[in-house]
């Protein structure tokens, strides 16, 4: 997590400025979106974090609220493994 916070510093948060949040958003937006989807990273041996995922093309959109899950995964409990 720190790695990524100093990732998201470089290159989004200390790169400009920006002149409004909308703008700022806007720009989070699509930096978050490249990193998870299109750069390669290499503890993945160079492919983007959303390759670890079953069947997921999930992107963030800070302007529309998240769809709804249809399935709440539920957390397992102790008793399920004994």
């Amino acid at each position: 997590m720190e790695w990524y916070h100093g990732t998201l510093s470089r290159e989004w948060a200390c790169v400009r400025d920006y002149t409004t949040e909308r703008e700022r958003r806007v720009v989070l937006e699509e930096f978050v979106n490249h990193h998870n989807h299109e750069r390669p990273h290499a503890a993945l041996g160079g492919r983007p974090p959303i390759s670890r995922t079953a069947v997921s093309d999930y992107r963030i959109v800070f302007d529309q609220p998240p769809e709804p899950l249809a399935d709440i995964p539920q957390q397992p409990i102790f008793e399920d493994f004994v």
